[in-house]
């Protein structure tokens, strides 16, 4: 997963943390089966995730212009995100259990450092999707507030 899949994801988070309306249930259907797709096929970002992804994000205005905003913000730090900014996958865990039936890539052994984030950032969109709340959940992580202030400042 490359920096374009990661500032999408990340954006989406933003922008869930911020929505004030509800999503519906087709909404969040679809957002978990975006997760689910991720677990199974993550390269299949460009044919089958985000077109999904964004058809949902499109017809919803709150959700849209949201994630319109954090994209933007998200792009001009170009990737410079510290890892600490990011919820960790024990994180999104004490809010909500993991998913058997759903798999994380997991953490590739000694690789540089935009492989680690691209596994995180997945996993935790993953767990946050698969759940029944998306909206709710990404409201409890602390870091998406410390992420907005950090790409804001920019």
């Amino acid at each position: 997963m490359n920096a374009v899949v990661n500032n999408s994801l990340l954006a989406l988070m933003l922008a869930l943390k911020d929505l004030e309306s509800p999503l519906s249930e087709d909404e969040e259907s679809t957002l978990s089966d975006v997760a689910a797709q991720l677990s199974l096929d993550p390269d299949a970002w460009e044919s089958d995730i985000e077109p999904t992804l964004m058809t949902v994000i499109a017809a919803n205005p709150n959700l849209n212009q949201l994630y319109q905003s954090a994209k933007s913000q998200l792009d001009n730090v170009n990737g410079n995100i510290p890892k600490e900014l990011i919820p960790t996958q024990s994180e999104v865990e004490e809010i909500i259990p993991p998913t058997p039936e759903i798999a994380t890539r997991g953490f590739a052994p000694e690789t540089d450092e935009s492989d680690f984030k691209s596994n995180e950032i997945n996993n935790m969109v993953i767990s946050i999707l698969s759940n029944p709340a998306p909206v709710e959940t990404t409201k409890k992580l602390g870091r998406f507030e410390q992420l907005k202030q950090f790409i804001g400042a920019k």
